[in-house]
Parts: structure tokens; sequence; C-alpha cells
């Protein structure tokens, strides 16, 4: 919980504004404001994720509760932060064992809707047969299918959408723009390739500590 605090306590100084700025401020001290403020975050987040890393986690092999609040916590750390009701597109394979237990996991998880921050996640369960026909807001690639999930890299990227996945293989291969991580300890993964081909970036200070591939 005192970590999800932290998170929280992240994200509102990343995106908030002081109020009050004169507009007769030089174009040049403007960029100095931002220059030292993007470095003041940085330090925070890194205790942040320190932090993360260091705290007891689930040894469960399925995608756990503590998986989503960090991929929750990840949407507000896009340029344009996503935020509000998102509807998750869980995808997964009804006859991959693996896959359709995290496609349960998460439906359990999220149950009605699972509100971390400014966001609050609604599953959409999407059979992988049905996934160009899916409406979701964000995609949630189950663990498990292996070269089966190429599809969802494409959808993502023709959908112009985030794909985010606790398959690391998954996110290696660029089916999945995000992989989450929270066992043995926290890790944020970004495919770069997939996450531009999704139309998809993130904030300065995020980046700086996060794994890019």
């Amino acid at each position: 919980r005192r970590i999800l605090r932290a998170m929280t306590m992240q994200h509102k100084r990343l995106h908030s504004r002081r109020p009050g700025r004169s507009a007769a401020i030089g174009k040049s001290r403007s960029a100095a404001i931002g220059k030292s403020r993007r470095a003041a975050l940085a330090m925070p987040f890194a205790i942040l994720v320190a932090a993360f890393s260091l705290a007891p986690l689930s040894a469960a092999a399925a995608v756990t509760a503590t998986d989503m609040q960090i991929a929750a916590r990840v949407l507000g750390f896009t340029t344009t932060p996503i935020t509000g009701t998102v509807k998750l597109g869980i995808v997964y394979d009804p006859a991959n064992a693996t896959s359709a237990a995290d496609e349960t996991a998460l439906v359990g998880i999220l149950g009605s809707g699972l509100t971390v921050g400014a966001v609050t996640l609604v599953p959409v369960p999407v059979p992988i047969a049905s996934l160009s026909s899916a409406s979701a807001d964000v995609l949630f690639l189950t663990s498990g299918l292996g070269t089966a999930a190429g599809p969802v890299g494409s959808a993502a990227a023709a959908k112009k959408i985030l794909c985010m996945t606790t398959d690391t293989a998954a996110n290696a291969a660029g089916d999945c723009a995000v992989a989450v991580q929270s066992d043995p300890s926290v890790k944020i993964t970004v495919n770069k390739a997939a996450a531009a081909a999704s139309g998809v970036s993130f904030a300065t200070a995020f980046t700086m500590m996060i794994t890019e591939i």
C-alpha cells in the first residue's frame, strides 16, 4: 500500500502544473525550469522503483493483482496519460491452458472494474480468434501463447493502442510493447519498436527508469 501511494504521488508530480506563473517569463527561463523539473522528478521515481524492487512479492506463477496495479500505473506515464475507464482487452486462447488460466485470473482480479489512481480497468475477454473485431482501449496479452501471439502486435499497431503483458518472451518478440513483472522484483520493459508501431510514447522521467529493448 505504501508503494502504491508513492506511485500516486509521483504521477501527480509528473503531470501537475504550478499555478500563477507569469506569462512574462522568457522562453529560456521556461526551458531551464522544465529541465530542472524533469531532473528533480527522476530522483523520486528512482527511489520508487527501488522500493518496488525491495518489497516482498508474490511467488505465484499466474498473473497477480500486483502486476495489474503496476500495469495501471504505467498507463498514467504515457506522453498523453491514459485515464478514466479503460476497456482492457484480455487476449487469450481458450484452448491454451496457461493462457486460459491467465484470463480467468485477470477477470477475477479486475472484477467489474479495478480502480488504481486515475484509471479504472474494466476487463473485456478477447479470444485471440476474435481479435480483429475486439473493442478495447488497451490490450493485455496472456502468457504462454508463443508464436501464436504474433497477431496481437499487428492488431495493436493497426488500432494504435498499447499492448501490455507479463510474458517477457512476447515482449521481446515485439508482440506486446510493455512487459510488467513483480516477481522476483519489479521490472518494466518497453519494446521500443512495438511501442512506436502502436503510436505509444512515455514521459521522460519514466523512460529513464525502465528497461528498453
